[in-house]
Protein backbone atom coordinates (compact mmCIF):
# COMPACT_ATOMS: atom_id res chain seq x y z
CA UNK A 1 0.00 0.00 0.00
CA UNK A 2 1.55 3.41 -0.18
CA UNK A 3 2.91 4.67 2.99
CA UNK A 4 0.16 7.66 3.20
CA UNK A 5 -2.71 5.22 2.29
CA UNK A 6 -5.69 5.57 4.71
CA UNK A 7 -7.51 2.66 3.27
CA UNK A 8 -6.56 -0.56 1.80
CA UNK A 9 -7.08 -0.14 -1.85
CA UNK A 10 -7.87 -3.34 -2.26
CA UNK A 11 -10.62 -4.23 0.35
CA UNK A 12 -11.13 -0.60 2.32
CA UNK A 13 -10.30 -1.45 5.79
CA UNK A 14 -9.05 1.17 7.55
CA UNK A 15 -5.04 1.14 8.29
CA UNK A 16 -3.55 1.08 11.56
CA UNK A 17 -2.38 3.98 12.03
CA UNK A 18 -0.51 3.86 15.66
CA UNK A 19 0.52 0.37 17.44
CA UNK A 20 2.82 -0.52 20.34
CA UNK A 21 4.59 -3.93 21.47
CA UNK A 22 3.20 -6.05 23.98
CA UNK A 23 5.10 -5.72 27.01
CA UNK A 24 5.44 -9.47 27.61
CA UNK A 25 6.56 -10.99 24.14
CA UNK A 26 7.30 -8.00 21.78
CA UNK A 27 4.34 -8.38 19.16
CA UNK A 28 2.90 -5.42 17.38
CA UNK A 29 -1.03 -4.99 18.43
CA UNK A 30 -3.61 -2.27 17.27
CA UNK A 31 -3.45 0.63 20.17
CA UNK A 32 -7.08 -0.30 20.82
CA UNK A 33 -6.49 -4.11 21.00
CA UNK A 34 -7.65 -5.44 24.64
CA UNK A 35 -5.84 -8.32 24.80
CA UNK A 36 -2.21 -9.43 22.94
CA UNK A 37 -2.79 -11.02 19.29
CA UNK A 38 -0.01 -13.42 20.04
CA UNK A 39 0.14 -14.39 23.78
CA UNK A 40 -3.33 -13.08 24.82
CA UNK A 41 -1.85 -11.15 27.48
CA UNK A 42 -4.63 -9.01 28.87
CA UNK A 43 -3.63 -4.75 28.68
CA UNK A 44 -4.92 -2.44 31.16
CA UNK A 45 -7.93 -0.01 30.04
CA UNK A 46 -6.68 3.08 28.53
CA UNK A 47 -8.74 5.92 29.55
CA UNK A 48 -11.49 6.79 26.39
CA UNK A 49 -10.99 9.35 24.24
CA UNK A 50 -14.15 11.67 23.92
CA UNK A 51 -15.64 10.62 20.19
CA UNK A 52 -15.23 12.84 17.91
CA UNK A 53 -18.47 14.59 16.41
CA UNK A 54 -19.72 16.88 13.94
CA UNK A 55 -19.78 19.42 16.67
CA UNK A 56 -16.75 19.07 18.45
CA UNK A 57 -13.93 17.34 15.23
CA UNK A 58 -12.26 20.36 15.38
CA UNK A 59 -12.14 21.31 19.03
CA UNK A 60 -8.94 21.50 21.10
CA UNK A 61 -6.83 21.01 17.77
CA UNK A 62 -3.27 22.39 17.20
CA UNK A 63 -2.78 23.93 13.81
CA UNK A 64 -0.05 21.22 13.34
CA UNK A 65 -3.12 18.28 13.51
CA UNK A 66 -6.01 20.05 11.92
CA UNK A 67 -4.67 19.00 8.24
CA UNK A 68 -5.12 14.96 9.67
CA UNK A 69 -8.50 16.39 11.16
CA UNK A 70 -9.63 17.59 7.83
CA UNK A 71 -8.33 14.66 5.87
CA UNK A 72 -9.60 11.64 8.19
CA UNK A 73 -12.91 13.36 7.76
CA UNK A 74 -12.47 13.63 3.78
CA UNK A 75 -11.91 9.93 3.91
CA UNK A 76 -15.00 8.93 6.08
CA UNK A 77 -17.19 11.43 3.49
CA UNK A 78 -15.39 9.37 0.67
CA UNK A 79 -16.94 6.12 2.27
CA UNK A 80 -20.01 7.37 3.21
CA UNK A 81 -20.62 8.87 -0.52
CA UNK A 82 -19.63 4.76 -1.78
CA UNK A 83 -21.86 3.43 0.77
CA UNK A 84 -25.09 5.27 -0.03
CA UNK A 85 -24.64 5.67 -3.81
CA UNK A 86 -22.58 3.01 -5.20
CA UNK A 87 -22.69 -0.74 -5.49
CA UNK A 88 -20.85 -2.39 -2.67
CA UNK A 89 -18.77 -4.29 -5.51
CA UNK A 90 -17.44 -1.48 -7.35
CA UNK A 91 -16.51 0.07 -3.50
CA UNK A 92 -12.65 -1.69 -4.04
CA UNK A 93 -12.46 -0.04 -7.77
CA UNK A 94 -13.32 3.47 -6.40
CA UNK A 95 -11.04 3.30 -3.33
CA UNK A 96 -8.07 1.83 -6.08
CA UNK A 97 -9.07 4.46 -8.51
CA UNK A 98 -8.25 7.45 -6.13
CA UNK A 99 -5.34 6.26 -4.78
CA UNK A 100 -3.80 5.75 -8.67
CA UNK A 101 -4.76 9.09 -9.90
CA UNK A 102 -3.49 12.28 -9.48
CA UNK A 103 -6.92 13.59 -8.35
CA UNK A 104 -4.92 12.75 -4.68
CA UNK A 105 -2.68 15.98 -5.22
CA UNK A 106 -5.75 17.59 -6.07
CA UNK A 107 -7.19 16.82 -2.50
CA UNK A 108 -4.11 17.43 -0.20
CA UNK A 109 -3.76 20.45 -2.08
CA UNK A 110 -7.94 21.86 -0.66
CA UNK A 111 -7.11 20.45 2.72
CA UNK A 112 -4.32 22.65 3.28
CA UNK A 113 -6.72 25.57 1.73
CA UNK A 114 -9.51 23.93 4.53
CA UNK A 115 -7.10 23.59 7.18
CA UNK A 116 -6.15 27.29 6.91
CA UNK A 117 -9.49 28.64 6.27
CA UNK A 118 -10.48 26.56 9.76
CA UNK A 119 -8.56 28.30 11.93
CA UNK A 120 -10.27 31.75 10.85
CA UNK A 121 -13.63 30.38 11.52
CA UNK A 122 -15.05 30.64 14.95
CA UNK A 123 -15.07 27.53 16.87
CA UNK A 124 -18.12 25.30 16.59
CA UNK A 125 -20.54 23.60 13.33
CA UNK A 126 -19.28 26.21 10.90
CA UNK A 127 -16.11 24.68 10.97
CA UNK A 128 -17.19 21.52 9.78
CA UNK A 129 -20.06 23.18 7.29
CA UNK A 130 -17.92 24.44 4.87
CA UNK A 131 -15.51 21.68 4.97
CA UNK A 132 -18.68 19.01 4.48
CA UNK A 133 -19.72 20.63 1.70
CA UNK A 134 -16.23 20.81 -0.19
CA UNK A 135 -16.00 17.63 0.54
CA UNK A 136 -19.23 16.88 -1.41
CA UNK A 137 -17.69 19.21 -4.34
CA UNK A 138 -14.59 16.85 -4.22
CA UNK A 139 -16.32 13.89 -4.62
CA UNK A 140 -18.62 14.95 -7.87
CA UNK A 141 -15.50 16.27 -9.65
CA UNK A 142 -13.65 12.99 -8.56
CA UNK A 143 -16.60 10.45 -9.77
CA UNK A 144 -17.65 12.31 -13.02
CA UNK A 145 -13.70 13.17 -14.16
CA UNK A 146 -11.88 10.10 -13.11
CA UNK A 147 -14.48 7.12 -13.02
CA UNK A 148 -16.60 7.42 -15.95
CA UNK A 149 -15.99 4.03 -16.58
CA UNK A 150 -16.83 2.82 -13.07
CA UNK A 151 -19.81 4.54 -12.85
CA UNK A 152 -23.18 3.05 -13.79
CA UNK A 153 -24.94 5.98 -14.70
CA UNK A 154 -23.73 8.54 -17.08
CA UNK A 155 -23.32 12.22 -15.25
CA UNK A 156 -23.17 14.33 -17.31
CA UNK A 157 -20.45 17.05 -16.67
CA UNK A 158 -22.50 20.05 -16.84
CA UNK A 159 -23.87 19.40 -13.21
CA UNK A 160 -20.35 20.49 -11.62
CA UNK A 161 -21.26 24.24 -12.94
CA UNK A 162 -23.64 24.30 -9.73
CA UNK A 163 -21.09 24.17 -7.61
CA UNK A 164 -20.87 27.23 -5.11
CA UNK A 165 -23.77 28.26 -6.17
CA UNK A 166 -26.24 29.60 -3.94
CA UNK A 167 -30.26 28.95 -4.51
CA UNK A 168 -30.64 32.47 -5.63
CA UNK A 169 -28.05 31.75 -7.96
CA UNK A 170 -29.38 29.28 -10.29
CA UNK A 171 -32.25 28.62 -12.67
CA UNK A 172 -33.81 25.69 -10.50
CA UNK A 173 -36.03 24.02 -12.67
CA UNK A 174 -32.60 24.10 -15.40
CA UNK A 175 -30.63 22.48 -12.95
CA UNK A 176 -32.82 19.80 -11.93
CA UNK A 177 -33.22 18.83 -15.64
CA UNK A 178 -29.51 19.20 -16.07
CA UNK A 179 -29.05 16.64 -13.16
CA UNK A 180 -31.82 14.38 -14.70
CA UNK A 181 -30.74 14.54 -18.04
CA UNK A 182 -33.67 12.67 -19.93
CA UNK A 183 -32.60 12.84 -23.32
CA UNK A 184 -30.22 9.77 -22.34
CA UNK A 185 -33.04 7.82 -20.38
CA UNK A 186 -35.44 6.14 -21.62
CA UNK A 187 -38.90 7.06 -19.62
CA UNK A 188 -41.45 9.82 -21.34
CA UNK A 189 -41.16 12.87 -20.01
CA UNK A 190 -43.21 16.11 -20.59
CA UNK A 191 -42.28 19.60 -19.67
CA UNK A 192 -44.96 21.30 -22.31
CA UNK A 193 -48.51 20.74 -20.42
CA UNK A 194 -50.30 21.98 -23.49
CA UNK A 195 -49.17 19.31 -25.54
CA UNK A 196 -48.97 16.72 -23.35
CA UNK A 197 -52.02 14.03 -23.79
CA UNK A 198 -54.89 15.77 -22.14
CA UNK A 199 -55.70 12.36 -20.53
CA UNK A 200 -52.03 11.35 -19.35
CA UNK A 201 -52.04 15.03 -17.61
CA UNK A 202 -55.46 14.28 -15.91
CA UNK A 203 -54.34 10.47 -14.45
CA UNK A 204 -50.80 12.74 -13.11
CA UNK A 205 -53.52 15.38 -11.53
CA UNK A 206 -55.77 11.91 -9.93
CA UNK A 207 -52.96 10.00 -8.85
CA UNK A 208 -49.71 11.51 -7.83
CA UNK A 209 -49.17 15.71 -8.67
CA UNK A 210 -51.32 17.90 -6.52
CA UNK A 211 -48.99 21.06 -6.67
CA UNK A 212 -50.28 24.27 -4.29
CA UNK A 213 -51.72 27.21 -6.17
CA UNK A 214 -48.99 29.18 -8.21
CA UNK A 215 -46.41 26.02 -8.06
CA UNK A 216 -44.42 25.66 -10.90
CA UNK A 217 -44.23 22.10 -12.90
CA UNK A 218 -40.90 21.44 -14.30
CA UNK A 219 -42.07 18.10 -15.21
CA UNK A 220 -43.83 15.09 -15.12
CA UNK A 221 -42.20 11.66 -15.93
CA UNK A 222 -44.94 8.91 -16.78
CA UNK A 223 -43.79 5.68 -15.13
CA UNK A 224 -46.29 3.81 -15.38
CA UNK A 225 -46.34 0.33 -17.38
CA UNK A 226 -48.45 0.99 -20.05
CA UNK A 227 -48.04 5.02 -20.04
CA UNK A 228 -51.38 6.17 -18.82
CA UNK A 229 -49.37 8.50 -16.59
CA UNK A 230 -51.44 6.70 -13.15
CA UNK A 231 -47.58 6.08 -11.64
CA UNK A 232 -44.49 8.49 -12.04
CA UNK A 233 -42.90 11.32 -10.75
CA UNK A 234 -43.18 15.46 -10.95
CA UNK A 235 -40.60 17.98 -9.61
CA UNK A 236 -41.92 21.66 -8.83
CA UNK A 237 -40.32 24.73 -7.23
CA UNK A 238 -40.65 23.16 -4.23
CA UNK A 239 -40.90 19.73 -3.55
CA UNK A 240 -40.92 16.23 -5.31
CA UNK A 241 -44.23 14.06 -6.02
CA UNK A 242 -44.59 10.73 -6.66
CA UNK A 243 -46.07 7.74 -7.14
CA UNK A 244 -45.02 4.04 -7.05
CA UNK A 245 -46.54 0.63 -8.59
CA UNK A 246 -49.45 -0.36 -5.58
CA UNK A 247 -47.60 2.26 -3.40
CA UNK A 248 -49.15 5.51 -2.11
CA UNK A 249 -48.72 8.52 -3.70
CA UNK A 250 -46.10 10.82 -1.64
CA UNK A 251 -44.77 14.01 -1.81
CA UNK A 252 -41.54 15.22 -0.05
CA UNK A 253 -40.52 19.23 0.28
CA UNK A 254 -36.73 20.37 -0.70
CA UNK A 255 -36.70 21.87 3.25
CA UNK A 256 -37.49 18.49 4.71
CA UNK A 257 -35.28 16.24 2.53
CA UNK A 258 -33.49 14.27 5.20
CA UNK A 259 -32.19 10.89 4.15
CA UNK A 260 -31.52 9.80 0.04
CA UNK A 261 -30.41 6.18 0.06
CA UNK A 262 -29.68 3.63 -2.05
CA UNK A 263 -31.11 0.45 -1.71
CA UNK A 264 -29.89 -2.50 -3.89
CA UNK A 265 -31.24 -1.07 -7.40
CA UNK A 266 -34.21 1.34 -6.21
CA UNK A 267 -34.00 4.12 -3.23
CA UNK A 268 -35.53 5.43 -0.25
CA UNK A 269 -36.25 9.05 -0.30
CA UNK A 270 -36.44 9.83 4.06
CA UNK A 271 -37.33 6.10 3.90
CA UNK A 272 -39.98 5.79 1.31
CA UNK A 273 -39.64 3.59 -1.70
CA UNK A 274 -39.13 5.60 -4.86
CA UNK A 275 -37.75 3.45 -7.95
CA UNK A 276 -37.36 4.60 -11.80
CA UNK A 277 -34.77 3.18 -13.84
CA UNK A 278 -31.63 2.15 -11.99
CA UNK A 279 -29.49 4.71 -13.82
CA UNK A 280 -32.40 7.74 -13.32
CA UNK A 281 -32.31 7.06 -9.28
CA UNK A 282 -28.24 7.09 -9.55
CA UNK A 283 -29.19 10.50 -10.68
CA UNK A 284 -31.62 11.48 -8.32
CA UNK A 285 -29.80 11.08 -5.85
CA UNK A 286 -27.31 13.25 -6.25
CA UNK A 287 -29.97 15.86 -7.51
CA UNK A 288 -31.27 15.38 -3.99
CA UNK A 289 -28.92 15.40 -2.04
CA UNK A 290 -27.95 18.72 -4.15
CA UNK A 291 -31.75 20.24 -3.24
CA UNK A 292 -30.71 19.88 0.34
CA UNK A 293 -27.82 21.09 0.39
CA UNK A 294 -29.15 24.26 -1.32
CA UNK A 295 -32.79 23.75 0.69
CA UNK A 296 -32.82 21.72 3.30
CA UNK A 297 -32.68 22.66 7.29
CA UNK A 298 -28.78 24.35 8.10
Amino acid sequence: MPDDARFCPACGTPVIVETFDCPNCGSENDLSAPACSNCHMIFAKKKEEPKATFNNIFEDSHPENLEQSIADRFSLSFEKRLKEEHHPSLHNAYIDRFYKSDFRSSVDFRIKQLAEQAQRQPDGDKQFTFTALAFEELLDYFIIRYCEDLNEAVFDEKILKYQGRSAEGIQLGEMILDYLDFNNEGEAVYTNFVTMPSNKLKNAAENFLFPQKGETIYFICDLSTFGACKDGFAMTRDCIYWKMPFEKKQRVYYKNLEEIKRQEDWLTINGIFFNGSKTLNLKLIRLLKKLRELYGKK
